[in-house]
């Protein structure tokens, strides 16, 4: 017996050293003042128990796209940005069913630009998404989802990441240790302050007519019904959102969503729209059209907060001290927010475009 417990506490403790050190050979990804894509799934689980009245889920679309902070400062309405760079519809699907742990939102905005993919995402892009999320049993049944082609030794070392990031010990420092203590609450609530800038000359030219269409995967419609069914099934109202992209969406993908979302009665709010969304594309996107950045986004997130307060009744959150950590992060992400304005100011400056902000 004494054997058995000696065995079973040196087990314990190589269980413990293995897991610390598989949180510091990690990639963080990339990140700076303004917060970088780990920040959105490690910071998710900061946020209190509950506090969700809107949830948006995706990829770097979504995270680029949408400032949860922004809602809020205008309305009190508090929403989070769940996504992961290259995230697939099936990854949202696991996103969504993550969240639904801790919060219960009442509208859930999925960008649709997850559906067109052409392929699968590689395996260090699916990292980003797996290692960022914490062990739990909606975890443990992505890992095991067939969608995912996980071998039995990905199973394990999305468990247990040391067993994948072994051979990178050599690159531990003082600073890759200072970056597995962080608590990664995200300030700006999953959002990127992009300040690269990038114009677009050909501006709605995507939506012509006569692009190249890649039909959505047999496997991301299967994902998108799941999704459906489970806002359904919890009484959520599901928005399917058209961020402006022009480099995997086009009129055919406007449409193939409009008569999917018809079909299953919810909502299809497509920002491609030019005349009810019109789009700065001198100004708004980071790389010529594929991502907004700050300033798009700002332009983005005030057509959602005109649509949210057309279509719903949320509540106001900011005189309510149980909602007094908002107000904190508010306060912090106004500075960061003027300090990404004054950043891609001068990116312009140096390209020799004017900048106009929006309201």
């Amino acid at each position: 017996m004494k054997n058995f417990i000696r065995l079973f506490i040196f087990l314990l403790i190589t269980l413990f050293i293995a897991i610390k050190l598989g949180n510091i050979l990690i990639p963080k990804g990339w990140t700076d003042d303004f917060q970088g894509q780990i920040y959105s799934p490690k910071g998710f689980s900061k946020i209190p128990e509950n506090q969700l009245d809107i949830l948006f889920i995706g990829d770097s679309s979504i995270y680029k796209g949408v400032s949860p902070m922004q809602i809020y400062e205008k309305t009190g309405i508090t929403s989070y940005n769940y996504n992961a760079p290259s995230a697939r519809v099936y990854m949202s699907y696991y996103f969504l069913q993550n969240a639904l742990l801790k919060q219960q939102p009442k509208v859930v905005f999925v960008d649709t630009v997850t559906m067109f993919y052409a392929r699968k995402e590689d395996e260090p892009m699916r990292r980003q998404s797996f290692d960022y999320m914490d062990l739990s049993k909606v975890k443990i049944d992505m890992i095991n989802d067939d969608v995912f082609d996980n071998s039995f030794f990905d199973k394990i070392s999305y468990i247990l990441p040391i067993f994948r990031y072994h051979d990178r010990w050599q690159e531990i420092n003082y600073d890759s240790i200072k970056e597995s203590k962080k608590d990664y609450q995200s300030i700006t609530k999953g959002f990127l302050l992009s300040t690269s800038i990038e114009p677009n000359k050909n501006g709605y030219n995507y939506l012509n007519g006569n692009e190249e269409y890649n039909e959505i995967k047999k496997y991301n419609l299967e994902y998108l019904y799941k999704i459906i069914n489970l806002c359904k099934e919890k009484n959520i109202e599901l928005v399917l959102l058209g961020l402006p992209d022009i480099k995997v969406w086009n009129q055919k993908s406007s449409d193939t969503i409009k008569k999917i979302a018809d079909k299953e009665g919810v909502i299809f709010l497509d920002i491609n729209d030019k005349k009810k969304y019109p789009i700065n594309w001198n100004t708004d996107t980071e790389d010529g059209g594929g991502h907004m950045n700050i300033i798009g986004a700002t332009r983005i997130t005030n057509y959602i907060i005109d649509y949210l307060q057309s279509n719903y009744r949320l509540p106001d959150h900011r005189q309510d001290k149980n909602y007094s950590n908002w107000d904190k992060d508010l306060k912090i992400y106004q500075l960061k927010y003027e300090k990404a304005i004054k950043r891609i100011k001068k990116n312009a400056d140096a390209i020799n475009i004017k900048i106009e902000l929006p309201l």
